[in-house]
């Protein structure tokens, strides 16, 4: 039989507690199953390199879109000021409709 458990309260800060539970987050574990086992053992398991490796190819994914985002960005500024120098009219979307007769 397993002996029965005490609850125990500790102090931390909003800022620990968010470290302690986002290292108990990528262990696998809950904060109290991580705390328990750094203070006991001594030792909380390191996180899987599967794990490291998925959390890698997220953030890439994210930064590519990133990067996707600024030269989409980029691009239309050109575009816009190309515009804008030409002194061009833009057309309603009436008007668009009837130049190409629809």
């Amino acid at each position: 039989m397993s002996s029965a458990t005490i609850p125990t309260s500790i102090r931390l800060t909003p800022a620990e507690k968010r470290k302690i539970a986002a290292a108990a987050r990528k262990r696998g574990l809950s904060p109290a199953a991580y705390i328990k086992r750094a203070a006991l053992d001594g030792t909380v398991p390191a996180v899987a390199n599967d794990a490291k490796l998925e959390r890698l190819a997220t953030l890439v994914h994210r930064v590519c879109e990133a990067v996707e985002d600024e030269i989409d960005y980029r691009t239309a500024v050109a575009a816009w000021d190309r515009h804008v120098k030409s002194g061009e009219k833009l057309l309603s979307g009436e008007e668009a409709r009837r130049a190409l007769g629809l």
